[in-house]
């Protein structure tokens, strides 16, 4: 219920904190106060807090909640002062970890609460004086409004009844053990026939029974070894009075509540049930959840005693409170849930999730908001996760704990920053992150967001942290990560982990990483003598190939026995039928001789046809699909689409079929390239940060050499893939290296590492290949390099080859990628157009043409014209030296800060480059950098523009700002302020200059 912003919001808030704080210390205070009184009295302060958080500034139910709260506040300070005066001072009760007395500390908290509770009256006070005309209500209680009741379908329904505002029990018992007390006096025995009836009528009518019981005679009704009840006791009853309906209603809520309790886990599939097989359990579930809301305001109060009476942790039961209140409309049946989960043990928090998440009111969002401020970092972790499973977490939540230190915080904060934030600040911060954190979780977390927002240079870290591990730790995450989001090139770094240590999670990322080469690794991992290896490597290969190779076993039916009944010998294990993936390595290699022909080792794969995300979907929505493995394709669509889902393998089931009808009709708008291996990091970033600043100028380690992969007539001895004509062509052939903007770290001279495979070909365009690579960033290197060096070998044996195939298979028509790749060799030579005249040209990334479509469709890249059109101004004396518009305060070549320039103006397109000797300044290589990191495609007109036609120019000029900026930190920072304006004004621009 929305209602119109006012003070005495933001005071009942601060006074709720505090009074909640009180109410907590309350059992550890050894003092003699009435605790009970106190009780009561902040518990109908907060049911005053909820008044005022439901009603508008201008109700008389919002001024009077304000008052009344600051009146019981007061109230319960009173007693405090009273028995302090009493009891011992506070110098002398236990300290805290601050060093204060624990009453002083409540004493303190009281104060805090009165004082804001004063201050918001007085300003609601004036404000409903300034508008006295607008004052409405006469009720001091204003609860959500009635709606008829509706059963649950799917989902749990949102329940509203009439009813009184909800507090949960507090337990104020103190810790301490009070003295002894007497032990109670024994009841009377009942009678027992009829003439013991008629006696006890007849004492009870002359008075004598009453002179018994209170001891004025000693005896009993049978006789005197029996004994009398001590004086002064309670009057037993005889009788057990009749049960009112109120405790009917509450034991049938009980029970309601252990169904609900008990649900939790039946609701997760076992060993042999699928997904859709939950859809049964939870309508039960939500079956005794309308039944307990269908009983009315009179059960709510059972709830907070439900989870209090049990004596062990029990998420099952934290798991009831927070789903059936989280069901009831109303800020204070969440706040009660709230104020249990406070009082609730740690091992109680995943029950606390689920069942936050799992609720439908809206109050959840607002009270998780709230508990992010708590200085209990595990309450904030656990409101972190509630946020992010119902949706993104809002940037205000997200903004003040940017600087929390605590692990398990930062990195929920790493995983909200997949798609809170505008994305230039997320991936700096998370960037910063990865630079800074020694947590493994944290930065493997931030390299998961970092990658779930497109950005491309977390694959280097991924690959840094494979070949130069600070940690083993981070090694085997590092690597299922890099299977589902890497290149093709990055398979001899997979196969030779997967060699040297295979473990099952690497061999299934293997079969999602599809490429034809790691087969052999597979197969040979068949004959491991780890179990569960074996599966997964037969999981990957079926994957892989679609083969369909299945065999029907018996094998032990794992079942828990009882603690006592664990070291029972004599019970057989029974065993059950289950049909599963061949496991014998020779009908994996006959299979695989025989239809090798239809595999093509140059595609990603995914059940032997090219790889395309709908497959994903599929596997999302088959019932045979186990949640592990639901889990890893959710998080493999999410990297190769770029696409933010709410979809979760752990939602109910009806609204993961709702998603996932969604997220099909997203996925097949997607025009992509059948078989390419990467998407949604093919993007260009809307707003790219500057790469990550170096922690030091020390150069990085040297990263060891992966072993070379076994040739395709190696994997098994008896079978090949694909032509054997095109065999010695792909062996021997070179591809182009990789470019990265700004800078990238390469081996000795700039040059590819030998034996290492080149980057994927990935389809651009009506028969072009872009072999481009990803966009690594890394710290400053010692000596940094440009984004273009020295032009390699030009695209022709293997690289054409692999043109023609790729054409072929598409029918002349190859879908583009969901988004751009990286940016393209800049010195390579641009592609001709295709024959039979000029097609339309692609929608340039970020210009108003691509605004109205989210997707790249197939379309022929038009090459920049080739005139000699100039990033910047001429001067107006006509001569061919490029001049930048005016530089940043500070920056620029008139302030020292660029490199000499020659005096010689580049010559027009098309004339002989003047040599070796030609250089730019620091502002003119800066806004080079942006140009080509923002139009990739018109590289080579690119490079035109400023005069350097030659490869030799190009190495002459990587190397003297490859010395510049590795030796004068100054000088690179100026170069970063420079190249973030020119990459925003490029991106206004939205086309190469002409």
């Amino acid at each position: 219920m929305a209602v119109e912003p006012s003070p005495g919001h933001a005071a009942v808030v601060v006074a709720r904190s505090a009074v909640e704080e009180v109410l907590f210390a309350l059992a550890g205070l050894p003092l003699d106060v009435d605790r009970e009184g106190i009780r009561d009295r902040l518990l109908h302060a907060i049911e005053c807090v909820y008044v005022v958080l439901d009603s508008g500034p201008l109700a008389r139910a919002h001024l009077d909640g304000l008052s009344e709260a600051a009146a019981l506040v007061g109230e319960a300070r009173a007693l405090f002062d009273a028995a302090a005066q009493r009891g011992a001072p506070a110098q002398s009760l236990p300290p805290q970890a601050d060093g204060v007395g624990l009453l002083a500390r409540v004493l303190g908290a009281l104060r805090t609460a009165q004082s804001a509770l004063q201050s918001g009256h007085d300003a609601v006070a004036r404000a409903q004086f300034a508008r006295r005309a607008e004052i409405y209500g006469t009720e001091r209680v204003e609860a959500p409004t009635p709606r008829p009741f509706r059963a649950s379908r799917g989902v749990p329904e949102l329940h509203a009844f009439p009813r009184r505002s909800l507090v949960p029990h507090v337990e104020v018992t103190p810790e301490e053990p009070p003295p002894a007390a007497a032990p109670p006096r024994a009841a009377p025995p009942r009678p027992r026939t009829l003439e013991e009836l008629e006696a006890f009528r007849r004492a009870a009518v002359s008075g004598e029974l009453a002179k018994r019981l209170l001891g004025a005679e000693p005896g009993s009704l049978r006789g005197e070894e029996d004994g009398a009840a001590p004086a002064g006791d309670p009057l037993p009853l005889p009788y057990e009075p009749s049960v009112e309906e109120a405790e009917v209603l509450r034991r049938l809520a009980r029970s309601y509540l252990e169904d609900i309790a008990g649900a939790r886990e039946l609701r997760k599939p076992n060993a042999i049930e699928t997904w859709l097989d939950q859809a049964s359990f939870e309508e039960q579930l939500l079956e005794s959840l309308d039944a307990f809301a269908s009983l009315g305001g009179t059960a709510l109060p059972i709830v907070s005693l439900y989870h209090a009476e049990a004596k062990i942790p029990d998420p099952e039961r934290a798991f009831a409170v927070a789903l059936t209140l989280g069901s009831i409309e109303g800020n204070d049946t969440v706040g009660a849930a709230v104020m249990t989960l406070k009082q609730s043990a740690p091992e109680e928090l995943p029950g606390w999730f689920e069942g936050f998440w799992l609720a439908p009111s809206p109050a959840i969002d607002r009270a998780m908001a709230d508990l992010c401020t708590s200085a209990r970092p595990e309450l904030v972790a656990l409101a972190l996760d509630v946020l992010h499973a119902r949706g993104p977490t809002p940037d205000q939540v997200v903004v003040p704990l940017l600087e929390r230190a605590e692990p398990e915080i930062a990195a929920r904060i790493a995983r909200a920053l997949a798609a809170a934030l505008p994305r230039r600040d997320a991936l700096a911060h998370l960037e910063r992150l990865c630079a800074t954190t020694g947590d493994e979780d944290v930065f493997l977390v931030a390299v998961e967001s970092l990658l779930r927002r497109g950005h491309a240079p977390a694959l280097q870290l991924l690959r840094s942290a494979v070949d130069a591990p600070v940690s083993p730790s981070r090694v085997p995450r590092a690597l299922a990560l890099l299977c589902l989001a890497g290149r093709a090139s990055d398979l001899d770094r997979l196969l030779g982990a997967a060699s040297a240590a295979p473990t099952a999670s690497l061999l299934r990322g293997l079969g999602r990483f599809g490429h034809l080469d790691a087969l052999g690794t597979l197969i040979r991992a068949l004959e491991h003598e780890d179990r569960e290896i074996v599966a997964a490597a037969a999981e990957s290969l079926e994957r892989m190939t679609g083969a369909g190779l299945r065999e029907t076993v018996e094998e032990p039916w794992e079942v828990e026995l009882p603690p006592e009944f664990a070291d029972a010998g004599s019970i057989p294990i029974p065993l059950r039928k289950v049909e599963r993936i061949v496991t014998d390595p020779s009908r994996w290699s006959a299979w695989l001789h025989a239809r090798a022909q239809r595999l093509d080792a140059r595609m990603k794969t995914r059940g032997g046809a090219a790889f395309t995300p709908l497959q994903i979907v599929d596997e999302l929505e088959s019932r045979l699909t186990p949640p592990a493995a639901r889990e890893a394709a959710a998080l493999e669509l999410a990297l190769v689409t770029g696409m933010c889902s709410p979809f979760s393998p752990r939602d109910w089931v009806a609204r993961q079929r709702r998603h996932l009808s969604d997220l099909r009709t997203r996925v097949a708008a997607i025009k992509v390239a059948p078989g390419a291996w990467s998407y949604g990091l093919a993007r260009e970033p809307e707003e790219p940060a500057l790469p990550m600043r170096a922690r030091s100028l020390a150069p990085a380690p040297s990263s060891p050499e992966p072993s070379a992969p076994a040739s395709r007539a190696e994997l098994s001895g008896t079978y090949v893939f694909g032509d054997q004509r095109d065999a010695p062509a792909r062996a021997t052939s070179e591809r182009a290296p990789d470019v990265s903007l700004p800078f990238r770290p390469a081996g000795p001279g700039g040059e590819q590492r030998p034996g290492a495979r080149g980057p994927e070909p990935t389809v651009t365009g009506r028969g072009a290949v872009d072999f481009g690579g990803t966009m690594p960033v890394a710290p400053l290197p010692p000596r940094p390099e440009l984004p273009f060096r020295a032009a390699g070998p030009s695209r022709s044996g293997a690289a054409g080859d692999v043109e023609q195939r790729l054409s072929a298979l598409a029918g002349g028509t190859v879908s583009v990628p969901l988004i751009s790749a990286a940016p393209v060799l800049p010195f390579r030579a641009a592609p001709s157009p295709p024959e039979g005249g000029s097609g339309s040209a692609a929608p340039v990334p970020g210009s108003r043409r691509d605004a109205g479509t989210p997707f790249m469709t197939t379309q022929e890249v038009s090459v920049a014209p080739a005139s000699s059109a100039m990033p910047f101004q001429r001067p107006a004396d006509g001569s061919g030296s490029p001049t930048p518009p005016p530089s940043p305060p500070g920056f620029g070549p008139e302030h020292g800060a660029g490199a000499p320039r020659s005096s010689a103006p580049p010559p027009p397109p098309g004339q002989p480059d003047p040599g070796a000797d030609a250089d730019l300044s620091l502002a003119q290589y800066a806004s080079l950098c942006a140009e080509l990191a923002v139009f990739p495609w018109a590289a080579e007109a690119t490079f035109q523009r400023y005069g350097l036609q030659s490869p030799q120019t190009r190495a002459a000029v990587d190397r003297a700002w490859k010395e510049r900026l590795g030796r004068d930190a100054a000088v690179y920072g100026a170069w970063q302020e420079m190249y973030r304006r020119y990459h925003d004004h490029w991106s206004k621009r939205g086309a190469p200059a002409k």
